[in-house]
């Protein structure tokens, strides 16, 4: 009997493709292995989705890298105000971080001190704030350097107290060449005077070298602060040796004029150029309330002399034979 709709024909096809289905119809085993097959492959999913996320993080820590050495790279010649400008005072900090060699810390410490002159030469007209807060970084940088290169220049290494010296004139240089802002001229007055200070500061322990004292014990801004008094050696007759005559100071030392700029003293007028001192007089009174002390380091006294006194033999002594017919024993 045919249903309503449907012709005789095509409930016999219809018949015939139930059938069919019932004839591929996966048995219970082949079901179960499905099954367990569906279930592994969704076990596995959180791996896949773990190593896809450690591939995105370590593609995203490569780009960070790469981002950062390229900025490093273009931030070199970067100035204050410019985007890039904080990652090269923070790539400065870190070199410094990463230096632990004493001498090699004093020296970047003052290379910074130059940069600093460098960006004000390369800004041009910058406003009196910019100046000021690039002066301020510059006598930071230069006190750090200064106080770290005194030190070790009275504790053998003499040669970065000449390092001192020939850095202060060329940053004077350097100082000489800024175009001031107004309202600016105090703080660069107060620049040229610290390079002065620093000038006179080395000079002053390079003539106490051969001295008996050559510091006083205490630190101020700029390190080591020289000795005062007259430069002697050590008596050596409480070493039992006749006295020395004291050795002649060192001459030759006293500052060559460095030329620092000062303020204009009249509108319009072409900015003087006065010279530090040429005869400092060292001195333990410097500019700074010390902040540190250590005991005063001195010259090595005079080797004590051989002894060449001379004594008495021992007296013989002599021991009679202790069998009759023998010699005797004799000792000394």
């Amino acid at each position: 009997m045919g249903e309503p709709g449907w012709t005789a024909r095509e409930l016999e096809v219809i018949s015939g493709l139930r059938g069919l289905g019932r004839t591929v119809e996966p048995d219970e085993d082949t079901k179960a292995r499905i099954h367990r097959d569906i279930e592994r492959k969704l076990e596995k999913e959180p791996s896949r989705r773990r190593r896809a996320l450690a591939t995105v993080l370590a593609a995203a820590a490569a780009l960070i890298v790469f981002a950062g050495g390229v900025g490093l790279l273009l931030s070199r010649g970067s100035l204050p105000g410019d985007p890039l400008y904080g990652v090269k005072r923070a790539s400065e900090s870190a070199e410094l971080q990463l230096t632990f060699d004493e001498a090699a810390r004093g020296s970047k410490h003052l290379q910074f001190a130059s940069n600093r002159l460098d960006e004000l030469a390369a800004m041009g007209t910058p406003g009196a704030d910019a100046f000021l807060t690039s002066l301020s970084a510059f006598a930071a940088e230069a006190k750090a350097g200064t106080a770290q290169l005194t030190v070790l220049g009275v504790q053998g290494d003499t040669a970065r107290l000449g390092q001192l010296r020939s850095w202060v004139h060329e940053q004077s240089g350097k100082l000489n060449g800024l175009h001031v802002p107004a309202g600016a001229q105090a703080g660069f007055a107060e620049a040229g005077a610290l390079l002065g200070r620093i000038d006179v500061r080395a000079v002053s322990l390079l003539d106490r070298l051969s001295c008996y004292r050559i510091t006083s014990g205490e630190a101020d801004d700029l390190g080591a602060v020289p000795a005062g008094g007259e430069c002697a050696e050590p008596p050596d007759a409480v070493l039992g040796a006749p006295s020395a005559e004291p050795r002649p100071p060192v001459t030759g030392l006293s500052p060559a004029p460095v030329e620092v700029a000062t303020p204009p003293t009249t509108t319009g007028s072409a900015t003087p150029v006065v010279p530090l001192p040429t005869n400092p007089v060292p001195s333990s009174g410097t500019a700074g309330t010390p902040t540190a002390q250590w005991p005063p380091i001195s010259a090595p006294t005079s080797p004590r002399p051989p002894d060449t006194s001379t004594t008495s033999p021992p007296p013989l002594i002599s021991i009679p034979p202790l069998i009759p017919g023998l010699p005797g024993i004799g000792l000394g």
